[in-house]
């Protein structure tokens, strides 16, 4: 649902999740997106890669995508300008394992 709507070079996003030091940051930062799969995202904040972050549009607060979606830091760089870190973002999938049953 959230590549559907991740058209076009760049979107507005909120950006949180645990930094490297383990504190809980907000953030609001620019996402690319050269494919369906291919997103992007450059913050201050240094975070570990693997760590889980959350993604939300700023740019259609009605859609569904104005919820937080999860996503993996894939690859983090820090980036030669500003003091910025280039995130890969890859899509978390929801598993069935940690589901309770209902009987």
């Amino acid at each position: 649902m959230f590549a559907e709507h991740c058209k076009g070079p760049s979107h507005r996003v909120e950006i949180s999740g645990w930094d490297e030091k383990e504190d809980f940051f907000v953030e609001s930062a620019e996402m690319e997106c050269q494919e369906a799969q291919a997103m992007h995202v450059s913050i201050h904040r240094p975070v570990r890669e693997g760590a889980l972050v959350f993604v939300r549009l700023l740019e259609q607060f009605d859609a569904p995508t104005a919820m937080p979606v999860a996503f993996r830091a894939g690859s983090v760089e820090k980036a030669m300008s500003k003091g910025h870190f280039d995130i890969a973002l890859v899509k978390m999938r929801p598993t069935r394992r940690n589901c309770p049953r209902v009987s």
